[in-house]
């Protein structure tokens, strides 16, 4: 697998960059949310050494990011309750 091109945001060297990644995914898995994080991590990791997204994959993915920055989602509990989980 060829290693990715990562665009980094305000001139950041790769090295703080990927610094900068790690940290926010430790305080991500160290958080309430942690275990599940770290399951769609592991999922996420296991799927890209087996293939690679399409670019169908890759434009839902962005949307679906863009949803969640506009605010367009509902919580987990939330999903539980409507869903009688």
């Amino acid at each position: 697998m060829e290693p990715t091109q990562i665009k980094m945001e305000g001139g950041l060297r790769e090295e703080d960059f990927i610094a900068d990644l790690l940290n926010k995914v430790k305080a991500v898995v160290r958080g309430p949310q942690g275990e599940l994080f770290a399951r769609i991590l592991e999922d996420f990791y296991d799927e890209i050494t087996k293939e690679y997204f399409s670019p169908e994959d890759l434009a839902d993915i962005q949307e679906g990011i863009e949803e969640i920055h506009r605010g367009e989602h509902i919580s987990w509990e939330e999903c539980k309750r409507k869903h009688s989980l």
